[in-house]
């Protein structure tokens, strides 16, 4: 008898730590279902509900973690590489969660990855930039005042001031120059350009030149992560 408890014990275990799996892998997939379509993505996020057993979670409606990372996406306009976001103090209804989820976090870190064909995009025509040395760099011919156009090349420099951010050359080299074009090569290099509004409403507090693209940190609070403010 107290053998076949034990087995009904276990078994019943068994079966609760299925079922919670089951639940938080079901809401991780339904989260990542309406991530990409209110951002049109052409593939799902990577969803991760964080803590264990998902199902007090759920039934308290209250989580410790929720971490995305998408692939590609394209906020007004701008071409982002991946938006990688961890929130945290998650409140979301069970019901919400599994059905038509609005899932809203106390507060969100994230890092976004911007191309530098973002960039490029926005310097004169001819101007390209490539990993040199693990390091972004700016090259090509630019026509510069005098009617002359002249190979030119650059380091650049990537910061944020408010909602703008500045990208400026430095160890700026021209070759086959008349005279000296270094002012003229930078005024031209130098670009400004206002700050996209970011996915999920995030804030940018920080911004970085990497060999693969322009790393964005930023946060917010009182993040719907899903859930659009025109669905109710």
């Amino acid at each position: 008898m107290r053998k076949f408890l034990v087995f009904i014990l276990i078994f019943l275990l068994v079966m609760v730590v299925v079922a919670d799996r089951g639940l938080h892998s079901a809401a991780q997939n339904e989260i990542a279902k309406r991530v990409s379509q209110r951002y049109q993505l052409s593939s799902e996020p990577e969803v991760t509900i964080g803590g264990f057993p998902f199902l007090t979670q759920a039934i308290g409606g209250e989580y410790s973690e929720i971490h995305i990372v998408t692939g590609a996406m394209t906020v007004n306009d701008v071409n982002l590489d991946r938006v990688d976001i961890t929130a945290r103090n998650v409140q979301a209804a069970i019901g919400d969660l599994m059905t038509e989820p609005k899932v809203i976090a106390g507060a969100a870190d994230a890092k976004v990855m911007l191309p530098y064909s973002e960039l490029q995009s926005r310097l004169p025509q001819g101007i390209v930039i490539e990993n040199k040395d693990g390091k972004p760099r700016m090259t090509g011919d630019l026509a510069v005042p005098g009617g002359i156009s002249v190979p030119v090349a650059a380091d650049l420099d990537v910061s944020i001031d408010g909602d703008i951010i500045n990208v400026t050359p430095t160890d700026i080299e021209v070759s086959d120059a008349p005279i000296d074009l270094g002012s003229a090569v930078k005024d031209r290099l130098t670009v400004s350009f206002q700050v996209p509004q970011m996915p999920f409403d995030l804030q940018i507090t920080k911004i970085d030149a990497l060999p693969n693209g322009v790393e964005v940190s930023a946060e917010a609070t009182d993040v719907r992560l899903v859930g659009a403010a025109s669905e109710g």
